[in-house]
């Protein structure tokens, strides 16, 4: 499967990261970046796809009893990532910076789009500059 076309902002079945496996050895020694209320925890990983980047989506069953909220959140949390990949595939579209990702929302209240898209995107551009850093 070819990676996406910098025209088309797709989010696929290959770029969620899904193995136990994987989302254990990242919540175990990943590297975390702060944007309160997100937290985004990252590792270099192999992965079995030829997308640079898989990424989870965790909204905390604490916080939201709701599975209804829950899925709200992880869907708007979803597009604005969907929509703001582009750049850092470009940045890191190297085989030996295969990174996995788990974004984490753990305010209190419902996500409004506009507060969570700048947020995302400060975040995402945070670990851009982390992972180059990181890689040299």
């Amino acid at each position: 499967m070819e990676a996406a076309s910098p025209r088309r902002q797709t989010f696929r079945k290959l770029e969620r990261l899904a193995s136990r496996k994987a989302m254990g050895d990242l919540i175990e020694n990943g590297r975390v970046i702060q944007e309160p209320p997100f937290r985004l925890t990252w590792l270099k990983m192999d992965l079995p796809t030829t997308f640079p980047i898989q990424i989870a989506f965790s909204v905390p069953k604490r916080n939201f009893k709701n599975a209804s909220d829950r899925n709200r959140n992880k869907r708007i949390m979803r597009e604005i990532y969907r929509k703001n990949k582009a750049g850092i595939y470009a940045l890191i579209d190297k085989p030996d910076l295969r990174t996995a990702i788990l974004l984490h929302y753990s305010g209190k209240q419902m996500l409004t789009y506009p507060l969570a898209e700048e947020k995302i995107k400060l975040i995402l551009q945070r670990f851009a500059k982390d992972i180059l850093q990181n890689s040299k």
